[in-house]
Order: structure tokens, then sequence, then C-alpha cells
């Protein structure tokens, strides 16, 4: 039997989901466990074993190849909310283990399906809310005020929002999947461009973090450089809830009054205890134990 652990990431995706599966990875590794990760995109599994030692990784085009490199006698886990109930109803009908990492607070478990949610608890499962343990070793904080969009922009909707941020000495933290002169392009309406590279030391030292990518308000609240989540236009309404949570200052669709108010602001009343360094290691042990007991 072998474990695979399917994330959907990818140029249209982003990383987000990868961001918050490789620790749990990680923790599968550290009790003995070999685990291979699918990806949607050889890039994001090169990313994955250079910023978080992801050692094994397969790229995976379609979720219906799977089933060409996994079989019957093995478990996966599913971080990701392509196909229907019904490919995943085939999938926990297929597999030994079956589970599934959701983001939808009105999801249920399927019948031979395990869910895991990241918005509440089901069946006793712990939430889904993983941060890196790196991002909460503080480091010293800049005065600095950064703006990440996430990963990917293919259809390059911020160069128009970023009209936004004109005037505002906020530097812009660039995508890993943003395309060649993208940054460039947005430079005019940003202090500066941050390369992607330098994603953990950028979002680590920042005064103020603003971001449109939910995870890496978690990773940033970790690390203590005051969040402020930006909703991208067709954002989901659940990450609101989400970031309410924590306490995390939401902007809704890029107002510029909204982002130059909050860029003068204080904001000291962030719930970071809610936040758990050993979320990661949590998870992984439910996984080994639903594994073990089917």
């Amino acid at each position: 039997m072998a474990l695979y652990y399917y994330i959907n990431t990818g140029h249209r995706v982003g990383l987000d989901r990868l961001r918050r599966s490789a620790p749990i990875i990680n923790a599968l590794e550290g009790e003995g466990i070999e685990v291979r990760m699918l990806t949607n995109d050889f890039r994001a599994g090169e990313y994955a074993k250079e910023h978080f030692g992801i050692r094994r990784y397969v790229s995976v085009d379609v979720v219906r190849n799977i089933a060409n490199i996994a079989t019957p006698a093995d478990s996966i886990v599913f971080d990701s909310a392509e196909e229907s109930r019904r490919i995943w109803e085939d999938m926990a009908n297929y597999f030994r283990t079956f589970i599934r990492i959701s983001d939808n607070p009105n999801d249920a478990p399927l019948s031979k399906e395990i869910l895991i949610s990241s918005m509440k608890s089901v069946d006793g499962a712990p939430l889904a809310d993983v941060v890196d343990r790196r991002y909460f070793d503080q480091m010293e904080h800049l005065d600095e005020m950064i703006y990440f969009w996430g990963d990917a922009d293919y259809d390059r909707r911020l160069l128009s929002l970023s009209e936004a941020f004109r005037g505002l000495d906020i530097a812009l933290l660039e995508g890993y999947y943003f395309f060649m002169q993208y940054s460039d392009e947005l430079a005019v309406n940003f202090k500066k461009a941050i390369d992607s590279e330098e994603y953990d030391n950028a979002l680590k030292s920042a005064g103020k973090f603003f971001t449109s990518s939910p995870q890496s308000a978690l990773e940033a609240l970790a690390a203590g450089s005051s969040p402020v989540y930006v909703k991208k236009p067709d954002a989901s309404d659940v990450w609101d809830e989400k970031m309410r949570g924590y306490n995390i200052p939401i902007i809704e669709n890029f107002e510029k009054n909204s982002i130059e108010k909050m860029a003068n602001e204080t904001v000291d009343t962030y719930d970071r205890k809610k936040l758990k360094k050993d979320a990661a290691n949590t998870i992984s042990r439910y996984i080994l134990h639903k594994i073990a007991g089917v």
C-alpha cells in the first residue's frame, strides 16, 4: 500500500493549497510514512522540493489520470475542489482510503469518504488551518508595506485593479507564476517589485502585509506581519468568515480609500493564538489513524 497526496496547483490556481499541504506531507514523512505528492504542474513540484523539501512528486494533468499511477490498494489525500461529487464518490470506492480536504463550510462527507475541512470540524477531524512552522519563527519587522496578489494571475486581472495602490508606498511581491515582464507592467502602481524567490523573507519582515491570498494571510499572521486581506472580485465569501475568525481586516474590491486608510492604521486585535503551530502534525496523525483503521 502507498500513500498519495494530490494537490490542485498550477498557473491558473496558484499555490495556496500546496503551501497548506506540504507541511502535512512533511509531518507524515516525519512519522516514517513515504508520501508521493501529485500536482497538476511540474513547476509546482519543483517549488515544493526547493521551498518545502518535498522529495517525491509527480505531475498529473487531469484527476482521472491518478488511477494510472495509484492502485485500489493505495490511499490518497485529495486537496482540491476539482471535479464533482460523483467523481469523489468513484474515488472513494476505488481507493483503499480516500481523504478529501475541503474549503466549503457546507460540505459533508460522502459514503466511504473521510472529510477534513478548513472551515469546521467534521466527525471529529482537526481543522485544516495549516501554516508551515517556519513562519512562526518571527524576525525583525521593517516599516515596509507589501502587497501579494497570489502566485497566479493568468488573466492579468491585477493590472487594472492595481491602480488602487498607486502612490501608497506599497511594494509588490511577485507571484510564482507571473508572466515574464508582468511585474514591469505592474511596477508603475507600486513602490517596487520584489521577486517571488523572496517570498519568505518579504512576508516575515513586512511591517504590514496586504494580500489577496487567504493562505498567505495566515502565514503573515503567524509571522506577526500584520496581514490585511484584500478581497478579489470573484473570491468566495467563505474566506471573509475565515479572516474574521482571526480578526484579520478585510478590504472589499480593491477600494483605494480603504487601502490607504489601512496603510496608516495600526491593527492590534489579531487573534494569533487560534493559529496552531503543530496543526500539520495533528492532521498527519489523524490521517495515519484513518488509514490504519480501514
